[in-house]
């Protein structure tokens, strides 16, 4: 071995958790590898449960997720991720078939804290914005026992769900139940309710509110500074999304231009597209390989006929008659300087025109807080995002904020975890102490491992099926479709079971090497404990099994461990394909394939009882 040194790390509750990468991913810490697993062994309701219980809007994710899981999920690192968000989807519609779409049995689901089993503490929690921070926030604080009134100032509840999220991708029966199945926890709605102008925010406590969540959510465009977007035939991005997914059909002409390179944008140059409008463009600072939007935002719209005009920059709003008659643009050589920041540098002599007869802009999101008009105590930035410390609290006794409007616009199921993390302050604000939240793990041992399904590492990714082109633009149709139950089983399959582990006994193991020889990944190796570099951990773990005084063991490591007989076992988890085969193949039942689950509990602080 030479003076050859395996840096390790022993393992513990925090290291067994962050192996499984797609559950410690999501902020809201979906147990995702558990409820792909039960696709697998065909328990889809189970898997609905093990989706819905830390999530309340697991519907409306299994189509529009940002799905961090996937970008963690370790089957990346052998092929391409397990396809997670697809198969939450069929979870979800498994369910709702199996259900009639029950909601009430969706809510029975919720693994959120519970006051007491639901004993109503006869407080009163106001929350301003129905997205998915607020909804998630209400949700929360109506399981612990408060009661909530949702004050939405548009006359339909949903926020950004259902005016910032085209058709195509959301189909708006998604969206009612899940918001059905939050609101069914006796939750109060008030619609066409703006705080700021029908009430002030001391009203709301005047009504002998005790609380206030703002989760406006970021519902504003951000203007663009450029000559020429005062003629007629401008609109912000935002606003016409709205108006859209509400009915209206707004006059664009025959020629429109998309100013920006992200998600949003995208959402709006396709649904331009499916308002019958056949010469779109879309205009982007970004390269193609730089634009934010996901890419298969970016490849479905080129499929549609969405012509991209990339780096380049938009200048000015041409005009004619005090009417947009195209847009001059001029190309971008970098659209970053070398320090990595943002610092757009152009090409002068390169500028030319886009025809178009409405130009839309659609470069970033905006907060309108006008809820706390009159307000004292709050700090805003210059997009309208309210300062918040880490409880999110504004700085206002008992006002609190989560979502876009506390930490600018972000991904869904963001939001969610912001709300949940919202409502849990809000909580311990009425309550005080008494409560704290702890971590918690259980650890099961597999009798009876099933061995994944053969030459499962062979399965390949299949992406859900979509409309053809010409069906898509024939209206708002949801453009992808479910899983049929064989492909979801099978892409089931796929997962490489990353909560399972092997566990190994240094009392029961003989070190005869059968385990490293079975091993197909090459994933396991024996060796001298001189060969190990760990922390105090490791130092930790070698006196308390071969009993050496701590003093002894710092005075003469070196010495102890290189005339030590002692070995170690060293796994690569990144190799491991939980396979099972070097248990099965252990002559004395030393390595045992042992389930890991951890989750967030509330207890009583001075006994540590759960609070259920």
């Amino acid at each position: 071995m030479g003076d050859e040194k395996y840096q390790i790390k022993i393992p513990d509750i925090d290291y067994f958790r962050k192996m499984i990468k797609c559950q410690d991913a999501c902020p809201v810490n979906t147990p995702s590898g558990s409820y792909v697993n039960a696709i697998a062994d065909g328990d889809y309701i189970r898997a609905y449960g093990l989706a819905r219980g830390p999530n309340p809007f697991a519907s409306v994710c299994g189509l529009i997720c940002n799905h961090p899981c996937e970008k963690a999920c370790r089957r990346g690192s052998i092929d391409e991720p397990v396809s997670i968000r697809a198969l939450k989807r069929f979870a979800v519609e498994s369910f709702m078939k199996a259900t009639n779409s029950n909601v009430y049995k969706s809510a029975e689901l919720s693994t959120a804290f519970r006051n007491g089993n639901g004993i109503f503490t006869g407080k009163k929690v106001a929350v301003i914005g129905s997205g998915p921070a607020g909804m998630a926030g209400a949700h929360d604080l109506a399981r612990l026992g408060y009661k909530v009134t949702i004050f939405e100032s548009k006359p339909v509840i949903g926020g950004m769900f259902y005016f910032g999220i085209p058709e195509y991708r959301l189909p708006r029966d998604i969206i009612k139940f899940d918001v059905d199945s939050i609101l069914s926890l006796g939750i109060d709605v008030r619609l066409n309710f703006t705080v700021g102008k029908d009430a002030t925010l001391q009203e709301l406590f005047d009504e002998e509110f005790e609380a206030v969540l703002i989760a406006v959510g970021a519902h504003l465009s951000r203007p663009l500074s450029i000559e020429g977007t005062e003629l007629e035939g401008v609109f912000h991005g935002i606003s016409l999304l709205r108006r859209v997914n509400l009915g209206e059909r707004p006059e664009l002409g025959d020629r429109v231009v998309v100013i920006g390179g992200g998600n949003v944008a995208m959402d709006i140059a396709r649904t331009v597209r499916r308002l019958k409008i056949k010469n779109v463009h879309s205009v982007c600072l970004e390269g193609l390989h730089e634009m934010p939007a996901d890419k298969l935002e970016i490849l479905e719209a080129m499929e549609e006929g969405i012509t991209l005009h990339v780096r380049k920059g938009p200048q000015r709003v041409v005009g004619n008659d005090g009417k947009v008659a195209g847009l001059r643009v001029i190309d971008v050589a970098a659209v970053f300087d070398e320090s990595g920041r943002f610092n757009p540098k152009f090409i002068e002599g390169s500028e030319s025109v886009i025809e178009a007869d409405s130009v839309i802009t659609a470069i970033g999101q905006a907060s309108d807080n006008d809820c706390l008009k009159g307000c004292e105590g709050f700090k805003a930035t210059r997009w309208g995002t309210i300062v918040t410390d880490k409880s999110l609290n504004i700085g206002i006794q008992g006002v609190f904020a989560a979502g876009d409007v506390a930490a600018g616009p972000g991904i869904v199921i963001g939001a969610v975890a912001s709300g949940q993390k919202a409502a849990r302050a809000i909580d311990k604000y009425l309550r005080g102490s008494g409560h704290k939240i702890e971590k918690r793990a259980k650890i099961t041992v597999i009798k009876d491992y099933k061995k994944p399904a053969e030459d499962y590492v062979k399965i390949e990714r299949k992406k859900p099926p979509i409309l053809g082109v010409e069906e898509r633009l024939s209206g708002f149709n949801q453009v992808e479709k479910g899983y049929t139950e064989e492909t979801a089983v099978e892409q089931a399959n796929r997962c490489l079971k990353c909560n399972i582990n092997t566990v190994f006994n240094g009392e029961l193991c003989i070190a005869c090497g059968g385990c490293v020889d079975v091993c197909p990944m090459n994933c396991l190796k024996l060796t001298s404990l001189s060969n190990l570099a760990g922390d105090e951990n490791l130092d930790k773990l070698i006196q308390n099994r071969y009993g050496i005084s701590k003093e002894e063991y710092e005075k003469n490591k070196d010495e102890i461990l290189s005339s030590m007989n002692g070995a170690a076992m060293l796994k690569d988890e990144e190799r491991c394909i939980r396979c099972g085969l070097c248990a099965k193949r252990c002559p004395t039942n030393a390595v045992t394939m042992e389930k890991f689950e951890f989750e967030e509990v509330l207890v009583n602080e001075q006994s540590g009882a759960i609070i259920n």
